[in-house]
């Protein structure tokens, strides 16, 4: 399966070159373009800013006189700490929509470049990079998992083993939008476990989880809770993007 998901990602790398056109506009740039985005794009983005959520990470406005976001405040996580890149707007959800539904896996690589980088900012550190995992039909109709080729670029930077396969989904979970925080956790509990051929030690172990997108952090809950019963003492989440802050100004 990891064979053929590279096949695929080889393949559509060649025929859409990620470092001639940006992966948010489709303007043609030049290899000196980071992260294949154009200077007008780089400037749109809400790239992270000075003041974020201390525990999930979430982006706060600068004025916003909380240390957690109101998520955070109100309801408990299984990680430890969250970071994110930027927050979800108009052309942050375009990127996302082409990576995941439209076949351009190639722009996984570059997101896996700004997390890289994001994470070079801070002193967390981790023994262990896995990416959030898919429902395995899902999966196999898609293609390939956009968290796993994220994380597997961010590993390969950072220099740290990714363990693509090392959470499962056990069941088809009916889809989150319009779902609230604890209905969320609800459509979640017990649909993820760590894979019977999981090659790693977990005990003692301090994960990095990956995923595309931070909401109100169930997903990511659910794979830390199965983590820490595996044995793992700390849990990291990264996320390209998140959410906004629920009530911005309390």
């Amino acid at each position: 399966m990891r064979m053929i998901q590279r096949g695929i990602e080889k393949g559509l790398e060649a025929l859409y070159p990620s470092n001639i056109y940006c992966i948010s506009c489709g303007s043609i740039i030049d290899k000196t373009r980071d992260y294949a985005l154009c200077d007008v794009c780089m400037e749109t983005f809400h790239w992270l800013g000075q003041k974020t959520c201390g525990k999930c990470g979430k982006i706060l406005p600068e004025d916003y006189r909380h240390e957690l976001c109101y998520d955070c405040r109100t309801f408990g996580h299984d990680f430890d700490r969250g970071f994110t890149c930027v927050q979800y707007g108009l052309y942050e959800r375009g990127v996302l929509m082409d990576y995941k539904y439209k076949g351009k896996s190639y722009i996984g690589r570059k997101l896996g470049d700004i997390l890289y980088d994001r994470m070079s900012l801070e002193a967390a550190d981790f023994d262990l990079v896995v990416p959030v995992p898919m429902y395995r039909k899902k999966q196999n109709q898609r293609g390939y998992n956009q968290a796993a080729i994220m994380a597997r670029r961010f590993a390969q930077r950072r220099q740290k083993p990714c363990a693509a396969e090392l959470l499962q989904r056990t069941r088809k979970t009916p889809p989150m939008k319009g779902l609230g925080a604890f209905e969320r956790h609800e459509n979640l509990k017990g649909a993820i476990a760590v894979s019977r051929d999981n090659p790693y030690s977990l005990e003692g172990r301090r994960i990095l989880l990956i995923d595309d997108i931070y909401t109100t952090g169930s997903t990511l809950d659910e794979c830390s809770r199965v983590l820490r019963e595996a044995g793992a003492s700390r849990v990291y989440v990264l996320t390209f993007a998140c959410g906004t802050n629920r009530k911005p100004r309390q």
